[in-house]
């Protein structure tokens, strides 16, 4: 009888409800299974089995639930399956029950007995807490795999993201490459360990080579939104603009559905656009971002930071007050918005509300010294002179490091012009980035022009100008009072 053929485990049985799984029946495949288990006589090893056929089934349906009863009803049957605990270590993994798919795993290592099935799952288990951030574990349950099975090509990818989180990136660059070796033909997931590998070597500062990643990713899949845009990421910390704006033009293609994200691009291109003083364009990149999401903080911040160096100082404080609406709890930004807001105030030449400005700054207690500048330049035109020299120490003093513009301008206020040029000279060494270079001579053109060597400031004015500096800031700065009537001035900047 058909019953006793079923109790006996027959081949033709067993294969009929897989068949069905195979032809995309699955839920018939599931009604198949739960009427046979209406049937007398099914042997325990039966029954077994047949829990895992059909939650494969169920798997096929996204019955999730259903399919870990499955699983746990076999484990019932035999408390030793391997495949069973496998299986709902598997289910308990994707659906992000991550402590649940661990103590599977542990309890299927016990049952195998191949050291590859046990890599396998050594893997999985540290896939498990990645998710839950355990990184260090996870690196523990990987090294273990690749002990196991050194040629599990997953154990190196699964390290390599647990390196990567834990700020390790030369580790995860070596495992990586190690296991690009076993996908050099399947070029989609070259593709994208490549362009992982450029993450790394970006996180290392390694700009260059991570372009290198990245492009040679793209090459693989050149339908890869997120890898256009790190690569404008890399593009950008290396100071190459034009390319930065490209590849976030590129990126921007692929995110026109996803509106916070398309936000964030408009806004990172707008940021290109400032290294490339194209004002316009800046302030129109940053107002589509702000249609598309309008609490994004930084596009208000940056929209603002870029009305002031486009010379537009009121337009810029009435933005910095709607990015206050955002940043009110962070205090490090609040001194940044603060400070801009006394410098905006100091070009406007309402001198008492830079210095309030820049107070309200100083008060929040950060470690950022630019505020004590901004106030210090102020006192100075309200003829506070040693309440500016104060303020002017202070930066001397919190700027540990003796290379910033601020620590350069303080030196020269303090009385030491020469060594204000040092640092200003050695500057131009620190970079090849063309906008900061271009912000370097544009400061060195006024240091000059403070000490009233009008043929030096000059000089400097015109390397800046040259390179794109905007001539609207340049009109409104008061430290070139000292060459603004000569003839070199008024040539740079287009006086007739």
């Amino acid at each position: 009888m058909y019953g006793q053929a079923l109790a006996r485990f027959s081949p033709k049985t067993d294969s009929a409800g897989r068949v069905h799984s195979i032809m995309k029946l699955e839920q018939k495949s599931v009604d198949y299974y739960t009427s046979t288990f209406a049937l007398k006589g099914l042997k325990p090893e039966a029954q077994e089995r047949m829990h895992l056929e059909r939650c494969q089934a169920y798997l096929m349906l996204n019955k999730f639930d259903k399919a870990i009863d499955d699983c746990t009803a076999a484990i019932a049957i035999n408390p030793k399956s391997t495949k069973a605990y496998i299986t709902r270590a598997s289910i308990y993994d994707g659906i992000n029950k991550s402590e649940l798919a661990i103590e599977d795993c542990k309890k299927a290592i016990l049952y195998s007995n191949t050291a590859e099935m046990k890599a396998g799952l050594y893997n999985l288990m540290a896939h498990s807490y990645l998710k839950l951030h355990q990184y260090s574990k996870a690196i523990i349950a990987d090294s273990t795999a690749i002990i196991l099975n050194p040629n599990l090509a997953n154990a190196y990818i699964n390290r390599a993201e647990a390196y990567g989180r834990s700020g390790k990136c030369q580790l995860a660059i070596g495992d990586l490459s190690i296991a690009m070796a076993g996908y050099q033909e399947k070029p989609l997931i070259l593709s994208n360990l490549l362009s992982y590998r450029g993450d790394m070597k970006r996180g290392l500062k390694q700009y260059k080579e991570a372009i290198n990643d990245y492009s040679l990713s793209l090459k693989l899949n050149p339908d890869n939104g997120i890898t256009y845009w790190n690569r404008a990421a890399a593009y950008r910390q290396n100071g190459d603009y034009q390319l930065a704006y490209e590849g976030y033009s590129k990126a921007i293609t692929y995110y026109k559905n996803d509106r916070m994200q398309l936000a964030k691009l408009y806004d990172d291109r707008a940021l290109m656009e400032v290294g490339l003083q194209q004002f316009p364009q800046t302030l129109a990149d940053d107002s589509l971002a702000l249609a598309l999401d309008t609490a994004f903080a930084e596009a208000y911040y940056n929209i603002a930071n870029a009305r002031a160096q486009n010379g537009e100082y009121a337009r810029s404080n009435a933005g910095f007050k709607k990015a206050m609406y955002y940043y009110s709890k962070n205090s490090f930004a609040m001194t940044a918005i603060y400070g801009s807001m006394g410098h905006n105030e100091y070009f406007l030449g309402n001198y008492q509300t830079a210095v309030d400005y820049s107070t309200k700054a100083i008060e929040l207690r950060t470690v950022n010294w630019s505020p004590y500048f901004e106030r210090g330049r102020a006192y100075l035109k309200l003829k506070n002179n040693d309440l500016a020299i104060n303020d002017f120490k202070e930066v001397l003093a919190r700027d540990t490091s003796k290379q910033s513009n601020d620590y350069a301008f303080s030196l020269f206020y303090t009385g030491n012009p020469d060594k204000a040029i040092n640092v200003m000279q050695t500057s131009f060494l620190r970079t090849t980035d063309s906008f900061i270079l271009m912000g370097d001579y544009y400061n060195m053109a006024c240091l000059y022009s403070l000490m009233n060597k009008p043929e030096e400031a000059n000089t400097f004015l015109k390397k800046c100008i040259a390179e794109g500096y905007n001539k609207k800031y340049a009109f409104t700065d008061t430290d070139f009072d000292n060459i603004r009537n000569t003839a070199d001035f008024k040539q740079i900047m287009g006086i007739k």
